[in-house]
């Protein structure tokens, strides 16, 4: 399977968690939570028997074949934003995350020059157009700005970063503080 196939897989699964925004207006914040824990409970039961029995080994990539797939990382940080943080912070990290991250990654597979520079550029403004009938604008293109920032950051020190948790936190965190300064 080519790595652009196998892109597109990984992110149509990576696109599923929109539903997060719906659920969030129709069941509101402690119900959503539960969800989330649970979904997660069972990424995590799941993720034990893909490493144990070497699952999906066709779209994994290389580094998480015998390490914690990004789902993982993805669903711990969606249930911390959610815990931690007002609504429209939540809101403007998953449409970072999910819209940015995702068609970036796909736009970094295409066979086009400075690819890695052009996903940046969708991963600030895909978020934030999709962001202006629910959100702020400013904090929402802060909140864009710094997650496309922090998902170039691949390593620091001899420490690998996974941006399905940095990403998240960070564009909550900016969406949030930005927000909070304005008046």
């Amino acid at each position: 399977m080519s790595e652009l196939k196998k892109e597109l897989l990984r992110k149509s699964i990576h696109f599923s968690g929109i539903v997060y925004i719906p659920a969030y207006l129709y069941f509101g914040k402690d119900l959503l939570v539960a969800g989330i824990a649970l979904i997660l409970l069972f990424a995590l039961i799941f993720e034990f028997f893909r490493l144990k029995y070497n699952l999906l080994s066709g779209i994994v990539r290389e580094h998480e074949k015998e390490r914690i797939g990004a789902y993982i990382y993805f669903g711990v940080a969606i249930l911390f934003i959610t815990l931690l943080f007002p609504m429209d912070a939540a809101f403007s990290a998953v449409l970072v995350t999910l819209l940015g991250d995702g068609l970036g990654g796909i736009v970094k597979r295409l066979p086009i020059k400075r690819a890695k520079n052009v996903a940046t550029i969708v991963m600030v403004v895909v978020p934030f157009v999709a962001s202006l009938p629910l959100l702020s604008p400013l904090p929402s293109f802060m909140s864009c700005v710094s997650g496309a920032i922090v998902e170039r950051v691949e390593k620091v020190g001899d420490y690998y970063l996974q941006d399905n948790l940095t990403v998240p936190v960070t564009a909550a965190l900016v969406y949030h503080s930005v927000n909070y300064i304005l008046p």
